[in-house]
């Protein structure tokens, strides 16, 4: 199943990542993004294995909280990894 991931800049070193995955969670696709790209995994998780508090995960333009990870997506899906970022 193949879902379109958009990843946050913040998450990859300053540019926007586009990447195609498979899964049938959220998780499974992020385990697939963390595989292909491990330098994303420390900004994305804490130490427990939970999503960072600064990232939102949608799944088409709608929120994935609270399951986040365990959420369904279906082929042709698209899952925005964004960031809330704040600073002065």
């Amino acid at each position: 199943m193949s879902v379109k991931l958009v990843v946050h800049p913040f998450l990859n070193d300053g540019k926007e990542l586009q990447l195609e995955v498979n899964g049938s969670t959220v998780g499974e696709c992020l385990k697939e993004l963390i595989r292909l790209h491990p330098h994303i995994e420390d900004k994305l998780f804490d130490k427990k294995g939970k999503i960072r508090g600064y990232v939102e995960i949608l799944v088409n333009s709608k929120s994935t909280y609270p399951e986040e990870l365990s959420y369904p997506v279906k082929d042709g899906d698209v899952v925005n990894l964004i960031v809330f970022l704040s600073g002065g």
